[in-house]
Order: structure tokens, then sequence, then C-alpha cells
């Protein structure tokens, strides 16, 4: 089990599976699927982004900005 996860990134296995998924998905679907997942992770990293400046900018606040 081990040795297989060690060699999940040989050429070999990414044809394999690029044939896979060209047979379960079809020639004319792949394109859409692909640029389904890209918008999908263009908008992951536009919300991880907004976070990551939601937190600093709460961080960078001071205890006498605060109102009490």
């Amino acid at each position: 089990m081990i040795t297989a996860l060690a060699n999940l990134g040989s050429p070999s296995h990414w044809f394999i599976l690029f044939v896979l998924v060209l047979i379960v998905f079809g020639a004319k679907r792949l394109p859409e699927i692909a640029r389904n997942l890209g918008k999908g992770l263009a908008e992951f990293k536009k919300a991880k982004k907004e976070f990551e400046e939601e937190l600093h900018k709460d961080d960078s606040k001071s205890p006498d900005d605060k109102d009490n």
C-alpha cells in the first residue's frame, strides 16, 4: 500500500488515469469539466484571499479602536 502511494506521481499512472477519465466522460465533455474545475478553483482562491484579508484587518485593530 505504501509503495503504491509512493509511485503515484509517475507518468505512467497519470497516463492511465487520463485514459480512464477519457473513457468515462468522453472527449467532448473534458474541456467543459476542465473549465468548470478552473472556475471553481479561481472562486476558491478568491474566497481564501478575502478571508485572509478579513483576518488581517481584524488583527490590525488595537484595543483602543473598539467601543466599550
